[in-house]
């Protein structure tokens, strides 16, 4: 959009200033009335340009979520500074050296009409005064661990400013601090998200298999070097529990009056079951346990899972490589010349998941469509026709098809000895 007003300027401008956009350079990509202003001024004709202040700053300008700040971000004193190494003499109107922002804007310093510099503050101003006060209290009492006082300072932020995100996500934050259990959960040590203020590692009560919190965040999914994954597009994810490890056989028959597997044994992944079979599961799940809200996880919250850490393939995955069942030969083998390996036996991930990789493979909510991803996808009703993602690989797949970002899908009716599931949840209100 910023790209499309200055075109649109152009046409408009003096070629003195078209000129002055252009030794902008990179920065006019964004920063459109910031460097409209600078052109206005007096400084382009000094050479004095945007990375003379700010730096050269070449990971912002490659960041294209910005989440690189400048090299340098002059506030307050420090503007004077930089104005004192061409003014060395201060100001021609006053003589004053410091706080030359008082007078002038810190881009464009065109106009030093002084009735215009000191505007009346405004009730937004003050409101947004007020507001900050109020969260900065809050964040203090936060680094205090005083969760009762923050939460009182959260809830004055939020009473200003009542459409507030930030402030409405730190008030909650806040009381469940002061109310940390979450139903059908028990708390595992004393880890919480800082974001959510929710417990890190819980145990599902009544049935003791672990689940980890995956705090939000943003992430590019996909891949560029496979046809199906492009394109990489950044995706963001929610909060949500992701169960450590894939459901077992022995939870599977706490659940279910049929164990489908081929591959038998209570330490196993549960094998050979569709994504309807899954579904089932589920319900029984959230049958079950208090609060309800088990479900499957999302194609971007399983890829979002899975690229936690930068483990060796052949120590946190079992595949082709190391999953040959014992007293084969060294040679070909057929499919039934592989079978799964007990859950939680590799290497975990920085999150702290088990077996996302090989295995078993793991079906997802969402129905496969082309990307990018959309925030809707996997919420889909479970009536909605069509193939069902699966992810992950498994026991007798190449290293290649262990890849996070490769996709496969299958029909949600079809069950296939390589097959398995993982349970998420969604966070809890209580």
């Amino acid at each position: 959009m910023a790209r499309l007003i200055l075109l649109l300027l152009l046409p408009l401008l003096g070629a003195a200033q078209e000129a002055s956009l252009k030794q902008a350079g990179v920065c006019s990509r964004c920063h459109v009335v910031q460097v409209l202003e600078w052109s206005a001024s007096g400084h382009p004709k000094a050479a004095t340009t945007c990375q003379g202040c700010h730096g050269a700053s070449d990971g912002h300008v490659a960041n294209e979520r910005n989440q690189v700040k400048p090299d340098r971000l002059p506030r307050g004193e420090a503007i004077a500074g930089l104005c004192a190494t061409c003014h060395t003499p201060g100001c021609p109107k006053t003589g004053q050296k410091a706080n030359c922002q008082s007078c002038h804007h810190p881009h464009a310093l065109a106009n030093p009409d002084d009735r215009r510099l000191k505007p009346a503050e405004s009730a937004e101003d003050k409101v947004f005064a007020e507001y900050r006060r109020h969260m900065a209290d809050g964040e203090a009492a936060v680094s205090a661990g005083q969760w009762r006082g923050a939460r009182d300072a959260f809830a004055e932020a939020l009473r200003v400013r009542p459409a507030d995100r930030r402030a409405a996500m730190r008030l909650r934050m806040t009381e469940r601090r002061l109310k940390p259990g979450v139903a059908g959960f028990e708390t595992i040590g004393e880890e919480y998200d800082a974001a959510s203020g929710l417990p890190l590692r819980v145990r599902v009560a009544g049935l003791g298999f672990a689940m980890r919190l995956l705090p939000g965040g943003d992430f590019d999914m996909g891949s560029e070097s496979l046809r199906a994954s492009q394109p990489q597009h950044t995706v963001h994810v929610e909060p949500f529990y992701l169960a450590t490890e894939e459901v077992s056989q022995k939870l599977w028959n706490q659940l279910m009056s049929e164990n489908p597997s081929v591959h038998k044994g209570d330490a196993l992944p549960v094998n050979n079951v569709s994504w309807e079979d899954a579904g089932k599961a589920v319900e029984q799940l959230n049958a079950r346990v208090v609060g309800g809200g088990f479900r499957l996880p999302t194609e971007a919250e399983w890829e979002y899972a899975a690229r936690g850490g930068e483990q060796k393939l052949a120590e946190a995955a079992w595949y082709r490589d190391n999953a040959a069942v014992a007293g084969e030969t060294n040679g070909f083998r057929e499919m039934d010349g592989y079978a799964p390996r007990a859950v939680g036996t590799r290497q975990a991930n920085r999150w702290g998941l088990y077996d996302l990789l090989g295995n078993v493979a793991e079906w997802c909510s969402s129905l496969i469509r082309p990307y990018p991803y959309d925030a809707g996808d996997g919420r889909e009703s479970a009536t909605d026709t069509g193939l069902r993602v699966i992810r992950g690989g498994a026991y007798a797949d190449s290293a290649g098809s262990l890849d996070a970002a490769l996709r496969h899908s299958e029909r949600p009716s079809r069950r296939l000895p390589w097959n398995g599931m993982r349970v998420a949840r969604s966070v809890p209100e209580r």
